[in-house]
């Protein structure tokens, strides 16, 4: 089924309205404290090949002895929650001291956060780091994003705060390339790699699903250092 074009993915507030309650309803702030089996596990030399044109988004050494795949979608709640929390930990404890590198593969579930991706993408060619700065703005103001009864002046208004004029918001959006970039690695992920929710996590080649606590990430990672 062909992506109806990018001008038509901002739509009505109505719509955004029963969706955002949609989603609301279906939020489980359940989290894992054991640690799980993994799902299946993918060869690591597979799972990083070039899956598109644009640039791989990763932080942290490319000599890590441990690398992190993470598919989400900015209108994921767990995908917020992990963000705004446990990845901080993460990234303090493992990504800056040279052991772990983090690669973010965008997973978009639907047409508002299709949008939102190109936009990272376009921040990203703006400035380096500017898809994880534009992607952590987006999990720190996620429920008014949701919330918005105006999502196309909200996510400007987002999109302002990484640098954005309103010329260059209104160009990103347009930008077929970055949407097919999207879409492919999205069907790559689905068709090659079968994940089919968010958030996802490659570690060292294992897929591991949902919401998982601090120490149970800290696990799994120390036990593969």
């Amino acid at each position: 089924m062909r992506f109806v074009k990018i001008r038509y993915f901002l739509i009505a507030s109505v719509i955004l309205s029963s969706f955002y309650g949609y989603i609301r309803s279906k939020k489980d702030t359940s989290v894992s404290y054991n640690i799980p089996n993994p799902i299946r596990v993918v060869k690591e030399d597979i799972l990083l090949s070039s899956l598109g044109k644009m640039s791989e988004i990763s932080i942290g050494s490319k000599d890590a002895p441990v690398t992190i795949v993470e598919y989400t979608s900015m209108t994921c709640f767990h995908c917020a929650d992990f963000h705004n929390g446990v990845f901080n930990k993460i990234e303090e404890k493992y990504i800056k001291t040279g052991k772990v590198r983090y690669i973010f593969r965008s997973f978009p579930i639907d047409n508002i956060s299709i949008v939102a991706t190109i936009l990272a993408r376009c921040a990203e060619i703006r400035s380096k780091g500017g898809y994880v700065g534009l992607l952590s703005l987006m999990f720190k103001n996620h429920e008014d994003f949701l919330k918005s009864k105006n999502l196309n002046e909200t996510l400007f208004h987002i999109s302002k705060l990484a640098g954005f004029s309103k010329n260059e918001f209104d160009a990103c959006k347009k930008n077929q390339e970055i949407l097919n970039d999207v879409i492919k690695v999205k069907k790559i992920a689905t068709d090659k790699f079968l994940v089919d929710s968010t958030p996802s996590f490659f570690i060292g080649g294992k897929l591991y699903v949902g919401s998982m606590s601090e120490s149970v990430f800290f696990k799994i990672i120390d036990s593969m250092l």
